[in-house]
């Protein structure tokens, strides 16, 4: 039996780069998976990377902005109209800013980095949690960063609206673990990707986690497997 064979996931930032390799690798694990997305650009990278695996019965992908509550739960509506239930969240949608001081950071500035990180994750897993209650299974699993759980000079705003994300995580896995539904983050630090080599070019590439690398995770903590191990944040940084 494979890992995920037969659960239905939502995995948000799915046509990203990190989000390319889980989705992959629930799709090989045997489940059916359901992608919102905004960047028209990223699909065909998206459909390439799953290749025969992204056949109609098996992936749904839809136009929804997961930063919206209305788009959110329309989205949650059609994943579970098409797939007949919703066992899996996997939050990947996410911002990276920095490189002020706590002093010169705008307002605007401050709040976007929890629009884009933790607005997303909550408006997602309120959507779900109904749906992952009547079935009495659930699996979730949400980004922090190593930095949010350190913290970090002049990448405050993103650190903190990551901590947060490691905050939210261990409360919500305290309210739905009588459901049988399991909450957990993961904590990277710099991924290995195209984007971050290019913009990173002299960095020790080869100490970076590979997307790849992080998708098992992810797909352990997603499965079934995973029973006892809730409200964590499991460090996917390596050697990074």
């Amino acid at each position: 039996m494979q890992l995920l064979e037969n659960r239905v996931a939502i995995i948000s930032g799915g046509t990203g780069a990190l989000g390319r390799a889980v989705a992959e690798y629930f799709l090989e694990s045997g489940a059916k998976v359901a992608i919102p997305y905004v960047v028209d650009a990223e699909v065909p990278l998206l459909k390439k990377s799953v290749g025969d695996r992204g056949s109609d019965s098996q992936l749904l992908l839809k136009r929804a902005d997961v930063g919206d509550e209305s788009q959110v739960a329309a989205f949650v509506k059609d994943a579970v109209g098409k797939f007949g239930k919703l066992d899996i969240l996997v939050n990947l949608v996410g911002g990276f800013w920095g490189g002020k001081s706590i002093a010169d950071t705008s307002v605007a500035e401050w709040q976007a980095m929890f629009d884009l990180n933790l607005k997303p994750t909550f408006l997602c897993c309120r959507a779900a949690i109904p749906a992952m209650t009547k079935n009495g299974y659930g699996r979730i699993v949400s980004v922090s960063s190593r930095s949010g759980l350190t913290g970090a000079g002049y990448f405050a705003a993103y650190a903190v609206a990551k901590g947060a994300i490691a905050t939210f995580t261990s409360s919500l896995a305290e309210e739905v673990l009588p459901e049988n539904i399991i909450v957990n983050a993961i904590a990277p630090s710099t991924i290995d990707t195209e984007a971050n080599r290019a913009s990173m070019p002299k960095a020790k590439h080869e100490t970076w986690v590979k997307p790849e690398d992080i998708a098992r995770t992810v797909g352990y903590l997603c499965s079934e497997n995973c029973r006892v191990t809730s409200g964590a944040v499991v460090p996917v940084y390596g050697r990074a």
